[in-house]
């Protein structure tokens, strides 16, 4: 098992660099040093391109296949249109496909493992049971997200923008959360150049039984998280990684009074039908 993770700045590469096997680059700028700055400290760089793309866009990755594809560096894609890119290149074999929630099943993994792929990002939205069964039907790389606000919404379209117009006002782009009427919940909101994504209300965290799951990535996000914390966290996982005692380090992982729920690990969804 690797543990990876995005940073708040590869700027911090260095307090990070004895707890992960991997990192996700965001940058598409100096791509080739950044590349090359994570494999000097012996992490294997990842470009996480997690974007929906547009027609339009499709150039633009096409140019970074090339510029990147001679570096010894993976590729982390959730568009089923860069991974055609990425395989005309002949690169399917260095690339982790990840829909978010859109895996649930041994079929479907089968199915895109076959296709060349070499992992794939299995959902959080069945319960670790369901994964493991996954995993061991279609003989899967997973690549899995163990800690973290985990992504439920994405679209090219802005949201908050759009809102703001109907109701005539600005709005700020930065540290919003979103409530429905009828839900206590709210949810983190961001809206960039690339549209709107929403996340679960509350990080998810697989600590617990990390070990115990077949997979072949761990994935620490560290969205809305402050760098101290997330260090703290991501040691934390490291040691469980590396042999250490889990309820102790559990314990030290409640010390940080993070906001964190279960979600559908340990608990199948059901469905209720509502009453009129």
């Amino acid at each position: 098992m690797k543990l990876v993770c995005n940073l708040p700045s590869i700027d911090d590469l260095n307090d990070f660099k004895d707890y992960v096997d991997g990192i996700l680059i965001k940058t598409k700028e100096n791509m080739r040093s950044t590349i090359q700055k994570v494999l000097d400290y012996g992490i294997l760089p990842i470009l996480q391109w997690d974007e929906m793309v547009l027609p339009k866009e499709i150039e633009e990755y096409s140019n970074q296949i090339e510029l990147t594809k001679d570096l010894d560096c993976m590729y982390y894609v959730t568009d089923l249109g860069l991974a055609h890119l990425l395989k005309k290149a002949n690169l399917l074999d260095r690339t982790i496909f990840d829909p978010i929630t859109m895996i649930t099943n041994s079929l479907d993994a089968k199915e895109f493992q076959n296709y060349g792929f070499h992992a794939i990002g299995l959902s959080n939205e069945i319960t670790i049971e369901d994964t493991k069964e996954i995993i061991q039907k279609s003989h899967c790389k997973a690549f899995l997200q163990v800690f973290g606000y985990r992504l439920m919404l994405n679209t090219r379209r802005r949201l908050i923008s759009l809102y703001g117009k109907k109701i005539e006002s600005s709005i700020p782009k930065s540290n919003l959360r979103i409530q429905e009427a009828t839900r206590e919940d709210s949810y983190p909101i961001i809206e960039t150049e690339n549209g709107t994504k929403i996340y679960r209300s509350q990080l998810i965290s697989l600590l617990s039984v990390m070990n115990d799951l077949p997979i072949e990535y761990a994935y620490l996000n560290s969205f809305q998280m402050e760098k101290e914390a997330f260090l703290k966290v991501l040691k934390i996982y490291s040691n469980v990684k590396n042999g250490a005692e889990v309820e102790g380090q559990l314990k030290e992982l409640e010390q940080l009074q993070l906001p964190i729920g279960e979600g559908f690990a340990f608990h199948d969804t059901v469905y209720n039908k509502e009453e009129f």
